[in-house]
């Protein structure tokens, strides 16, 4: 079942309903103001449903906020950007076939901005322009995302109560965390999001002492590791849906896959989410012949053998490997990742 405009709505309503109900609970009302889609309102809100390809959804800020509903037979870049017929012909500027793109502060000119190449890519848009000189045309967008996937079941009230929860927690980490460091939130957070590495594997006894030893070999080299122990308890939330929340805010992950554990769930989750992700083997031996080769299909995912003893060398050679990996990412793209916002 596909979605409908009344699905896209009802999602934006929960999802902005639960965000003020939940943050109440945890933040003062300045601070539930600074959650990424709160900060976006007062606001008038599009929703662009396509009966062909893909949703999305725009924020223009207003006195007060209200929802409307765009639905049409074009693609959704064709709803949203509004360009004129001529600039449509004109091939995309940007291809967009990952998920979770970002692409902020510029201007796309004289042609089209971008298609989305399938269902699981979307891209998110703050403060750019699309803009044609020659048509003497231009549009401005001060934030909106755009999706390929209008299958009804990922546009679900459940769906949104868990987006507005991934927010709530991340920034309820970032807090605590900051916190910890005695320090303001807002000096906090610019090295959080150059600096977190999130640690996943197992915890008996074996394998948390590697874990410690591989975040102590991470904070030897000036990185901030956080282990799956380290994320609050919240709500009604499971370990999986916790890693989902942090690891999106986290510069990249590693995996310590030497013995079975509840990280091959873990694992997918990297996978599924297309996050540079590093898996290291002790001497070589992983958890799962499931796991063997997870590199083969993927350009950022490494696998390596590491000694657990003294895994510094290694590490200084996977943090290296990320680094590289995401300035490539950058460069080739051209954007931010959407969770590295400013705001």
């Amino acid at each position: 079942m596909n979605v409908t405009k009344e699905i896209v709505r009802r999602y934006v309503e929960v999802l902005h309903g639960t965000l003020q109900d939940v943050s109440g609970r945890f933040f003062s009302a300045e601070q539930s103001k600074r959650l990424l889609h709160n900060s976006l309102l007062p606001a008038k809100i599009t929703c662009y449903v396509s009966t062909q390809f893909g949703i999305g959804f725009e924020y223009l800020a207003a006195p007060e906020t209200k929802i409307e509903t765009v639905r049409g037979s074009a693609r959704v870049e064709d709803l949203f950007v509004q360009a004129p017929q001529r600039l449509r012909d004109v091939g995309p500027m940007f291809n967009i076939r990952g998920s979770n793109i970002g692409i902020g502060r510029l201007t796309l000119a004289d042609g089209f901005p971008f298609r989305l190449s399938g269902e699981e890519a979307n891209v998110t848009f703050w403060d750019v322009r699309f803009a044609c000189e020659t048509l003497g045309w231009k549009r401005d967008v001060q934030y909106a995302e755009i999706y390929g996937d209008r299958r009804a079941s990922r546009w679900s009230i459940e769906a949104a109560q868990n987006r507005a929860k991934d927010e709530i927690l991340a920034a309820l980490f970032l807090a605590q965390r900051a916190e910890k460091a005695k320090k303001k939130l807002e000096e906090y957070v610019p090295s959080f999001k150059e600096k977190t590495v999130l640690v996943l594997g197992s915890y008996d006894s074996v394998g948390e002492k590697r874990l410690r030893s591989i975040a102590a070999a991470l904070e030897d080299i000036g990185y901030e590791p956080v282990l799956a122990k380290d994320i609050p308890d919240f709500e009604h939330y499971d370990l999986s849906q916790k890693i989902v929340a942090i690891g999106a805010v986290s510069r990249f992950i590693v995996v310590d896959d030497s013995s079975p554990s509840g990280h091959l769930a873990e694992l997918e989750l990297c996978r599924s989410n297309r996050w540079v992700t590093a898996i290291l083997r002790a001497h070589g031996e992983g958890s799962s012949w499931m796991t063997a080769g997870a590199s083969i299909s993927s350009n950022v995912i490494l696998e390596t053998s590491y000694d657990p003893v003294n895994p510094k060398p290694t590490i200084e050679e996977v943090t290296e490997w990320a680094e590289k990996r995401l300035a490539e990412l950058k460069e080739r793209l051209s954007v931010l990742y959407p969770w590295r916002l400013e705001s």
